[in-house]
């Protein structure tokens, strides 16, 4: 019943986001339906779906195994306080796990595939190369939560996160709109500075004068970077969105399965600072984004 609930949320609130995209966001224009934008995105999110039902399932095996007799060992304790410990400590691994990938090589190869599409929108959500979903604990956590008898908040958990990512991704800048109106404002204002929003995570994609590459790395909770000095709230919208221009782009298919399916050149290895995100951002005649220093 609670995974099929789940499931309906998840589900609910991508279809929600995409329509919204579709109507009036990025998945208006004709550029963002390519294979390298759109294509790769689904084929992405089929990775994700695929990659993290074997890892748990594998897992979970694992933990039977080892543990036969510890199974359910935290069934008695509250939903709302394993729910809670769930979702602090899964966030606290993902802020430091996603600022890492920005500064070591290896991490940034397998998150760069997110930062690639010059069209941010609900269907990036999960663009990442297939091994991003093995590097990160939450299969494991997951599994971990299942075996001791708190699947229902393991699985809320994942409900709740799920939607957040369509939600933070998503072309349509709802946030900005509430932001306008004296109302909502004052809100808006407290809300900002405990979850992401697309304001903050449009950030985190964007060139130029208001994007902000090295900052804003929470994925639910933007507490995590008001703590630690990261956060970044520029209240508008991006010039652009993608990678400097020096930055090489891989093949769809070496983005998604690298290091299994690669191109003959080495992999670009290095990524972008913080300067190169935020200089003067042109655009060429063929659309290209080029930044100048």
């Amino acid at each position: 019943m609670v995974q099929t609930t789940a499931a309906q949320i998840i589900l609910g609130f991508g279809v929600f986001f995409i329509l919204l995209d579709v109507l009036f966001g990025a998945l208006r224009k004709r550029a963002a339906f390519s294979l390298h934008e759109i294509g790769v995105n689904i084929l992405s999110f089929i990775n994700f779906i695929f990659v993290r039902a074997v890892l748990v399932a594998f897992y979970g095996w694992l933990l039977v195994v080892l543990f036969p007799h510890h199974s359910g060992f935290l069934s008695g304790v509250n939903f709302w306080l394993a729910f809670i410990t769930y979702v602090l400590v899964e966030e606290y691994i993902h802020y430091w796990m996603h600022r890492l990938s920005h500064s070591v090589p290896w991490l940034w190869r397998l998150h760069k595939p997110h930062h690639l599409p010059e069209h941010v929108n609900v269907t990036i959500a999960f663009r990442e190369n297939w091994l991003w979903f093995v590097v990160l604990p939450y299969s494991l956590m997951g599994a971990f939560m299942v075996w001791a008898g708190q699947a229902e908040a393991a699985i809320v958990a994942a409900a709740w996160k799920g939607s957040s990512e369509f939600m933070v991704h998503t072309n349509t800048r709802w946030d900005l709109k509430l932001h306008a109106l004296p109302l909502t404002r004052p809100i808006m204002r407290v809300l900002e500075k405990f979850i992401t929003l697309p304001d903050t995570h449009h950030a985190h994609h964007g060139l130029g004068k208001y994007g902000h590459g090295m900052c804003n790395f929470g994925s639910f909770l933007f507490i995590f970077d008001i703590i630690h000095g990261t956060a970044k709230i520029p209240h508008h919208e991006q010039e652009r969105f993608g990678v400097p221009d020096r930055v090489k782009v891989e093949s769809w298919y070496e983005q998604l399965w690298w290091p299994m399916a690669k191109d003959v050149a080495k992999a670009d290895l290095n990524p972008p600072t913080q300067i190169e995100s935020q200089g003067d951002v042109l655009v060429s005649a063929n659309g290209k984004v080029t930044v100048i220093l």
